[in-house]
């Protein structure tokens, strides 16, 4: 699931930076929105369920945090600097 989830995130950053046209300030909102609840989700089933995460899936899911909140800082950059 954390590598499914990194892989999403990833390509929703990756395709943002391609696009030409730039999407409205309430995508932007949604996007931060996203990122944020699917690493607090993460976070939550790590501390609910830890008999889930052993070793390499618990590295896995930590990652897919980080990725979730440096995409959410990376969307919120973007929606205070656009013009």
């Amino acid at each position: 699931m954390a590598i499914a989830t990194i892989t999403v995130m990833l390509w929703i950053m990756w395709s943002d930076t391609i696009r030409a046209r730039k999407p409205s300030p309430i995508l932007y909102a949604v996007r931060i929105a996203l990122f944020i609840i699917v690493s607090g989700v993460l976070v939550l089933n790590m501390v609910r369920r830890p008999d889930l995460f052993h070793g390499g899936a618990r590295v896995w899911t930590i990652v897919a945090v980080l990725v979730g909140l440096a995409g959410a800082a990376y969307f919120a950059r973007r929606l205070t600097r656009r013009k």
